[in-house]
């Protein structure tokens, strides 16, 4: 489905819709709540210093944010006369550095914040947006915790949960899966595992993974590792079909000959959509390949614009606005659940392959599981 600029502008600006709850109404379009000489300051906490992985991933997620906010401004990166300014921090992967960045962010006159990109980054994070009452979008992190955690965090992509329960669709009935995880008791649980195994002190010898997925004679693996490394896969015996939830672009080439059995869950990836806003996103970016932290940085945009229209200095009516916000962008079919802030979205499922004389390696889709499907029960 193509949407057009209107459609999505009108989806996150909505100057006469009314928010949930029925009492929130947006500021004056035409001044943004203020004067011209006032910026609409949001706070980005990535990671510049730290692991490679990332570093890149939170320059995907920047670049979604930065095109996004243009998209939804029709260009103008305005609300109203007040231009949305983003100042940005370096996290350097530490909770403690980005606790501190964001209190230097917030004291700058930033109401929202977004960022985290890890587990234990987000998590404190959004400790700290309650107690200092800022809104705040984790980026990447899929901690379950952060899910319903407060009234001032909200997701912009999914939970461990939901994309654990599209991988289940790939769970064969009646068959042996073993979960390999560092922390495998929520994958055993959603997926059914007979078994699961703990990954190795050393990363660089998987022969005893293998030799214990054999012995428990299993026909399935579902892998959550976390550096994704060819010995691993090499490692699997013959006939086991590898699941996962598939990594940035950059570690796909890792998956080696295993890629080619392996059945992959991911929240988006390249080619998946094709809009409007893909097609700029596209045209966007030096390399022309948009990835998961471009559609996350995207939708985070969205829901800033819609915060910002509503309350720009009441962060109580920026959180009332997005509850139960209904949206389309990079992806369509987007809704923030009131209950919990969980935001209910499609995925994807597919396979790796392998094209041109030199193995250039593709995601390929076949499978689209509706919002309803992976839902997490309230």
């Amino acid at each position: 489905m193509t949407l057009s600029r209107r459609t999505v502008l009108g989806a996150a600006l909505g100057s006469i819709a009314v928010a949930a709850g029925g009492c929130a109404r947006p500021v004056s379009p035409a001044t943004g709540g203020g004067d011209a000489k006032t910026p609409l300051n949001v706070g980005l906490l990535w990671t510049r210093t730290g692991g490679k992985l990332t570093v890149a991933e939170s320059t995907r997620y920047e670049q979604g944010l930065r095109i996004g906010l243009s998209w939804v401004t029709n260009r103008t990166d305005q609300i109203g006369v007040r231009a949305i300014t983003t100042l940005k921090a370096d996290d350097k992967g530490s909770a403690d550095v980005a606790v501190a960045a964001a209190e230097d962010l917030i004291g700058k006159g930033c109401r929202i914040l977004a960022g985290g990109f890890t587990d234990p980054v987000a998590l404190r994070l959004a400790q700290l947006a309650e107690r200092r009452k800022v809104l705040f979008i984790p980026a990447m992190a899929t901690s379950d915790a952060l899910t319903g955690i407060n009234k001032y965090t909200f997701r912009d992509g999914p939970s461990e949960t939901q994309l654990l329960t599209a991988v289940k669709a790939y769970v064969k009935p009646g068959g042996r899966l073993v979960v390999l995880a560092a922390d495998p008791g929520k994958a055993a649980s959603v997926l059914g595992a007979v078994a699961t195994i703990k990954p190795p002190s050393s990363t660089t010898d998987f022969t005893a993974v293998g030799k214990k997925i054999k012995a428990l004679r299993a026909d399935q693996v579902y892998v959550d590792w976390p550096v994704v490394t060819r010995r691993l896969w090499e490692a699997l015996p013959a006939g086991v079909q590898p699941l996962t939830v598939l990594g940035a672009r950059a570690t796909w080439p890792s998956y080696g000959a295993a890629g080619g059995s392996l059945k992959f869950v991911t929240p988006y990836v390249d080619t998946a959509t094709n809009n409007n806003a893909y097609a700029l996103m596209k045209a966007s970016l030096p390399n022309r390949r948009t990835d998961t932290g471009h559609a996350e940085g995207f939708a985070a945009a969205q829901m800033i614009v819609r915060a910002l229209q509503f309350g720009p200095q009441d962060v109580d009516a920026m959180a009332g606005a997005l509850e139960g916000f209904a949206f389309n962008g990079l992806k369509a079919s987007l809704t923030i659940r009131p209950q919990d802030h969980l935001l209910l979205e499609p995925l994807w499922g597919g396979r790796l392959i392998w094209t041109g004389a030199a193995g250039v390696v593709t995601a390929v889709t076949d499978r689209l599981f509706d919002p309803s499907q992976t839902a997490v029960p309230h």
